[in-house]
């Protein structure tokens, strides 16, 4: 019965969140703490994911070799799966492949627009939503950037953006704002993320690298909501 309460309450807080009605959800939270701890946890899982997902440059692989010791135990926890980082150059094509130009048809196309428009449109009304909310929060892509806001790796690396903000806001609006823009990548295009692009990558036996991160980018996305229950209800 206690869980039930609480569960009633975060989604009531998360539905004044959503709704613009920071004042209510301030009361709700009136004696909160934020747990950077746990926000800076979830930015940094988040953009590793970000790195899993994007293109294996020089610079890209280099970071998951030097960093992949720190989230082993992360691996670990989302997955049976011995995953290990092979050899650059295989990634690279075997990336090309599976999201680029698979010559056989079995393309998957890392873009949440993709999912979400009539006929399969890139440049869609997500790509313009998930812009805007990237403006909201200042987040801006490097200038060598030529993928769209809504590829799979930019929302993942923009939702570390939005976990890092929410570990150390500059003041209360913004910390509120920050959640806002969080539970609508979260709401609108999460499920976009697990049952739709990880699902189907989930799948792909051919590629047990990307296979099972996408198992893990599956889980992980779903465990972000209990997280953050337990954060803003102090049952951690």
């Amino acid at each position: 019965m206690d869980r039930f309460i609480v569960m009633f309450i975060y989604s009531d807080f998360k539905i004044k969140i959503v709704e613009g009605d920071f004042e209510a959800a301030k009361k709700m939270l009136a004696d909160i703490e934020v747990d950077a701890e746990t926000f800076n946890a979830l930015s940094n899982a988040s953009m590793f994911l970000s790195l899993a997902f994007r293109y294996p440059s020089e610079d890209v692989y280099d970071t998951l070799k030097d960093n992949w010791e720190a989230f082993e135990d992360f691996i670990t926890d989302y997955s049976d799966s011995k995953i290990e980082l092979y050899g650059e150059t295989e990634m690279e094509s075997d990336y090309i492949k599976l999201f680029e130009q698979d010559m056989e048809g079995n393309k998957i196309v890392p873009y949440i627009s993709y999912f979400t428009e009539e006929n399969k449109m890139l440049y869609g009304q997500s790509t313009f939503n998930i812009r805007e909310w990237m403006a909201e929060e200042g987040f801006v892509l490097e200038d060598d950037i030529t993928d769209l806001e809504d590829h799979v790796y930019i929302v993942l690396e923009f939702m570390s953006a939005i976990f890092k903000k929410l570990a150390d806001p500059e003041n209360i609006e913004d910390w509120y704002k920050s959640l806002k823009n969080l539970y609508k990548v979260l709401d609108n295009y999460g499920p976009v993320l697990t049952d739709q692009f990880g699902a189907l990558v989930a799948k792909r036996d051919d590629m047990p690298y990307y296979r099972d991160f996408a198992s893990i980018l599956v889980e992980f996305v779903k465990d972000i909501d209990p997280i953050m229950e337990d954060i803003l209800s102090g049952e951690e």
